[in-house]
């Protein structure tokens, strides 16, 4: 009889662990924004990013989610050049001169002497960025001679240029654009991100 009860009290302890192991949940651990940062696993980055949304470190690590799980070729910035009509510069110049500063408007009076000089030996073109992106641009020119250009998020901006072959790099939110180009007439270049 002492044995049914020492057999029983024993069960029973048994029994009480056994269902107190499988009721406990074992809590997450939290994943810190330098784990985040350092690793390649998408789901350990999207945890971090859904359980501290307001963390200082959350846009930098929604973009390289974003490079992780999109292709590589949506996400490079997609360049799109056409020529420039003398009616659709003098117009874009006009606005651009109305709200420009003084530097704006010595460069808009450049390049409006440009456009309406009937030289077809001119030594230089007229370059347009357009930015659809909601980042800012430093749109550089590499070349025989080197031209910085910003460009405001949305925006849009202009440079005169020597004739020659240019490498024109950029940042489009994150994303890396390198292009060879061949200036020999004025064109315009619309850059996004998508």
């Amino acid at each position: 009889m002492i044995v049914k009860k020492i057999f029983s009290i024993l069960f029973l302890g048994v029994f009480l662990i056994c269902c107190a192991q499988k009721n406990k949940k074992t809590a997450p651990a939290a994943i810190t924004a330098e784990t985040a940062e350092m690793s390649n696993d998408s789901q350990v980055i999207a945890k971090f990013v859904k359980a501290n949304p307001d963390h200082p470190k959350t846009p930098a690590l929604k973009s390289k989610l974003l490079q992780m799980i999109l292709p590589k070729e949506d996400i490079e910035a997609k360049p799109k050049v056409e020529p420039l009509t003398k009616n659709k510069l003098a117009k874009d110049i006009k606005r651009d001169v109305k709200d420009g500063v003084n530097d704006k408007n010595k460069q808009a009076a450049r390049v409006l002497n440009h456009l309406f000089s009937n030289d077809p030996n001119k030594s230089e073109a007229y370059i347009q960025i357009v930015n659809k992106s909601k980042c800012n641009l430093v749109v550089k020119f590499s070349g025989r001679q080197f031209y910085n250009l910003d460009v405001k998020a949305k925006s849009k901006n202009f440079i005169l240029i020597d004739k020659g072959n240019y490498k024109m790099t950029t940042k489009v939110c994150d994303s890396q654009y390198d292009s060879s180009k061949i200036i020999n007439k004025d064109i315009t270049i619309t850059l996004n991100a998508k």
